[in-house]
């Protein structure tokens, strides 16, 4: 009776143990859902009706409306999606169950970047910033193709599908930060003065085809993950 008694507790505390890590495990994947919603709905659909506002109003008739560009809900939709998106990181880092280093450094190192980048340096053009930039995003481009081409050997078909999808996304992204420093340097030489903005045409093309074989990449590595466990 006494080893039923036990049995029946351990059992017990068992199923607890469960449904409380079920919790922790919804909470943890809702903070993706929110960050997901909130950058889409008020990046996406919001920006719409501000892009209305900003094509047809002068300064002093956009102040007058909601998106008036000291008031909330420029503001809300300003950090939609820095905000969103950390949400949506810290989320799957919890979820996954990475080391706490990486939830705590997201979490405090992000928001003080992106605080830093908006409210404490000028946002005077300095051309040298840029330059040292440029260079070091070069540089990090090609260390990760050489990186690329040490890991390729060791890679199995599909691991060599995934890996080439992913440098293609890279490549992309490299030529959208080429364009994007050719168009807004533009803006700030004097020998370009008078001359009608660019329009970055190239440079959202170059992202939306980075993000696209990047998460396509990501797909084929998730394909290969299932067929090694299901051997498994």
């Amino acid at each position: 009776m006494q080893n039923e008694t036990s049995s029946h507790i351990s059992k017990s505390s068992s199923q607890d143990k469960g449904v409380n890590k079920m919790k922790k495990q919804k909470l943890e994947l809702s903070l993706f859902w929110i960050g997901l919603l909130y950058a889409l709905v008020i990046a996406g659909v919001a920006t719409w009706s501000l892009n209305q506002n900003l094509r047809t109003l002068t300064a002093e008739e956009l102040g007058l409306t909601i998106w008036n560009l000291d008031g909330p809900l420029f503001r809300l939709w300003a950090f939609s999606v820095p905000l969103g998106s950390l949400l949506a990181v810290i989320g799957a880092f919890l979820y996954a169950k990475t080391k706490p280093s990486f939830v705590w450094l997201t979490a405090i190192g992000f928001p003080v970047v992106v605080i830093a980048m908006v409210a404490i340096f000028t946002r005077e053009y300095y051309s040298p910033l840029f330059g040292i930039g440029g260079i070091l995003i070069l540089i990090f481009f090609f260390a990760i193709v050489w990186l690329w081409i040490k890991k390729y050997a060791t890679l199995d078909l599909p691991g060599k599908i995934a890996g080439s999808y992913k440098l293609i996304g890279y490549l992309f992204w490299l030529n959208a930060s080429w364009f994007l420093c050719g168009e807004t340097a533009k803006m700030h030489f004097k020998v370009f003065e008078g001359s009608t903005p660019p329009s970055p045409i190239e440079i959202m093309v170059f992202l939306v085809l980075g993000w696209f074989f990047v998460l396509l990449g990501e797909y084929k590595s998730r394909q290969l993950d299932n067929t090694f466990g299901a051997r498994h």
